[in-house]
């Protein structure tokens, strides 16, 4: 069974103007109460602290997913890897823009969300987490490292067995990804090299640090049919 019936990413920020007009620059569309859309994700501003970035479910039966095992704590569960996502029973305060987050269009410059990504020590350990909290995989790979993607149709997340020290990232795709890292490079936005292999004048693809907390990948490609 999935978690809920609608999920957001949470980000935690001093100040949801700024962090709000920031988000805008890169295309996502406000929606009013600090909501910001992709057209495939919701991401939500909250004042404070908090792990960035978080999920968030609503429409939740809380008392069945404890009795399928799931160690909700402070109604929250985390992932092995530490993603917290926050479990609540009301209704879902809004809609997704999508049926199925994996088929939905893309509204941004950032071109379409793949994945929320997060390196992982042992990808077995990780899946048996998301399979468990309702997720499905879409696809299981062993090369160049063990790495996939899981889907509730709701959210997708992938997994790569890697031992890199990164924070969690949201991760796009767009065929002319290069055109826009350099737009984005040309504007001021702090972009840098993906991994120690990549060349620094190769935009092909590039991190997107924000001063929110929250780390963006931004890969050349597309995925509009991928089937991964």
């Amino acid at each position: 069974m999935r978690l809920g019936t609608y999920v957001e990413i949470l980000n935690y920020v001093d100040d949801t103007a700024a962090a709000g007009a920031y988000y805008q620059k890169l295309g996502l569309v406000p929606l009013g109460d600090d909501v910001y859309t992709d057209g495939r994700y919701h991401l939500h501003l909250l004042a404070g602290q908090g792990e960035n970035p978080s999920l968030r479910y609503f429409g939740c039966d809380l008392a069945a997913l404890a009795d399928a095992g799931l160690d909700i704590v402070d109604g929250a569960i985390t992932s092995p890897a530490g993603i917290r996502i926050l479990l609540s029973s009301d209704p879902p305060p809004r809609q997704l823009p999508h049926d199925n987050v994996a088929k939905a269009q893309d509204i941004t410059r950032l071109g379409k969300f793949g994945e929320l990504s997060a390196f992982i020590p042992d990808i077995e350990v990780e899946c048996a987490f998301w399979e468990a909290a309702g997720y499905e995989v879409l696809g299981k790979y062993e090369q160049p490292t063990p790495w996939g993607i899981w889907l509730d149709q709701l959210f997708l997340i992938g997994l790569h067995q890697e031992d890199v020290d990164e924070p969690f990232a949201i991760c796009h795709f767009a065929p002319d990804m290069k055109q826009v890292n350099t737009d984005l490079l040309g504007e001021g936005f702090d972009l840098q090299p993906f991994d120690s292999s990549t060349l620094p004048d190769d935009l092909t693809y590039q991190k997107l640090m924000t001063p929110y907390g929250i780390m963006f990948y931004l890969f050349t490609g597309d995925i509009s049919d991928a089937q991964p």
